[in-house]
Formats: C-alpha cells, sequence, structure tokens
C-alpha cells in the first residue's frame, strides 16, 4: 500500500443510542485521515445487488483496519442468529485484520454476574435473559467473548485487547492512543500481511 494512500478504518458497532457518539468517534478518525468505513454514516461501499450482510461482511474483507465497539444493544440485523454487527467481528477476527475493540463497562458487568447462570463447565446453557434496562440481549457477551477470544487458552490469544470504557470522553482517549499515529499503524499493517 502506498504510503499517501489512506488508511481504510472500518467502525461497527450497534446504532441505536450511539448515533451522536458514532458520529464524533468516526469524525475523529476522519480527522487522524482515515477513510473511515461506517454503515450508520453510509460509507460503506455498498453494493445495489447484494444484501446488508454481504455489504457489510464485504467491507470488513476490504477494510485495512477494523474498529469494534461492544455495547449494550446487540443490534436489530439478527441473520441466522448473529446480527450483522457480530457477523463483521467475526469475520475480522477470523481474517486476522488488524483490530481493536471497545466494550461497555455495563456487558462487562452484565458478564461478571451472569456467568454463574450462562455456563456450567464451560459450555453455555439455555439460560434466558428476561427484559431489563442494562443489556437487550445475552449474546452481546458472546460477542464479547469472541472478541477476546474466550475460547483459546490465554497463552495463545492475540489481538484481543478489548478496551472497557464509559462514555464518549474514554473511547476518545483510546482511540487517540492507539489509531492517531498514522505511521505506527501503517507498520502494523506491512507487518500483518507479511510486508
Amino acid at each position: 500500500m502506498p504510503d499517501n494512500s489512506k488508511l481504510k478504518l472500518m467502525v461497527a458497532s450497534t446504532v441505536y443510542n450511539f448515533e451522536n457518539q458514532l458520529v464524533q468517534l468516526c469524525g475523529i478518525l476522519k480527522v487522524f485521515g482515515y477513510d473511515v468505513w461506517n454503515s450508520h454514516l453510509g460509507t460503506i461501499p455498498v453494493h445495489p445487488n447484494k444484501s446488508n450482510l454481504e455489504n457489510c461482511v464485504a467491507a470488513v474483507q476490504n477494510c485495512d483496519i477494523f474498529l469494534g465497539v461492544i455495547r449494550p444493544y446487540y443490534g436489530s440485523g439478527v441473520i441466522e442468529n448473529f446480527s450483522i454487527t457480530h457477523q463483521e467481528f467475526l469475520e475480522a477476527i477470523k481474517l486476522g485484520k488488524p483490530r481493536w475493540f471497545l466494550v461497555h463497562h455495563d456487558v462487562i458487568t452484565a458478564r461478571k454476574l451472569l456467568k454463574p447462570y450462562m455456563y456450567k463447565k464451560g459450555v453455555r446453557t439455555k439460560f434466558k435473559l428476561k427484559p431489563n434496562p442494562i443489556i437487550d440481549d445475552l449474546r452481546v457477551i458472546d460477542l464479547y467473548n469472541d472478541a477476546i477470544q474466550n475460547n483459546i487458552n490465554p497463552a495463545n490469544r492475540t489481538g484481543n485487547w478489548v478496551q472497557e470504557f464509559q462514555g464518549i470522553e474514554e473511547i476518545n482517549c483510546y482511540i487517540d492512543s492507539q489509531l492517531k499515529d498514522l505511521d505506527r499503524i501503517r507498520k502494523i499493517c506491512a507487518e500483518m500481511n507479511g510486508e
């Protein structure tokens, strides 16, 4: 990749009750110099003959780096038992994309509180979540577990750092620390692509 080309950064997140924060987050990333792809902003390259899921997965495949935000809302676009956002995360992990993840504090808290009910001897139970004001779907915890690669021995995990946040200030601090230095990110991309 030429040094003067913009890195394509995909921001994957559910949108509901997060619209303003997504606009701010993506705006900061644009100022850093990225070509920001996000479904809420309408900046993901869309093929008119493909489904929303196909377009989003293609965006993951074609982006240079991936930023995933795990929130207490799983998302409405559930296809084959996974939200589109969850499938975007899984594709980025499968492809070994240079990736950064954020997780809302409520997801971490819910995971800790519900772990004894959700798992027996490490196996997911059929525990059901009743409607509540904290998280809308247990699959947000599954999404977090996928991001941290919970099913892999901790000594063998890579790309599994997931930064906790409560508000936009912490998101901004994280992206400033991790993604502002484009030279550093280009080196990471080159290294991970074997260049």
